[in-house]
């Protein structure tokens, strides 16, 4: 069986309480199963990202670090790692690579926190104010 994910709401309950009584027994056939139930979280909306790359912009135009302006897609690998931590990736050879945390793994309110933090700390940082 391959994964299967479902989006419980109020509306649709009685529908998915009917499809697991029926579909199940057919389910479980080639193995046992996994099943997990947690809240809804979703995920980050597109206005959020756009809003999130006019940040970026924003600290590629204003923000000069010893002398130097840096591109928005160096500031989102930046803040990512700043903001968010990095992670370590093993690789073939036996080391270790360290990247940033992506920030396709934050939902919603995540998201707002993580570009509230950037605009707070480039605030702080290079005194830019934000109009957005």
């Amino acid at each position: 069986m391959n994964s299967q994910k479902f989006k419980a709401t109020a509306e649709n309950a009685d529908n998915i309480i009917t499809l697991f009584t029926t579909e199940l027994k057919n389910w479980v056939k080639n193995g046992d199963l996994e099943i997990t139930i947690r809240p809804y979280k979703a995920k980050r909306s597109h206005e959020q990202n756009k809003r999130l790359w006019a940040i970026y912009g924003e600290l590629a135009d204003k923000a000069w670090v010893n002398g130097r302006r840096y591109s928005a897609e160096t500031w989102h690998e930046y803040c990512k790692g700043y903001f968010l931590g990095f992670e370590l990736k093993a690789m073939p050879d036996g080391s270790e690579l360290k990247t940033p945390i992506s920030t396709t793994r934050l939902n919603v309110a995540e998201m707002t926190e993580y570009q509230n933090n950037i605009q707070s700390w480039a605030a702080n940082e290079f005194k830019i104010s934000w109009s957005m």
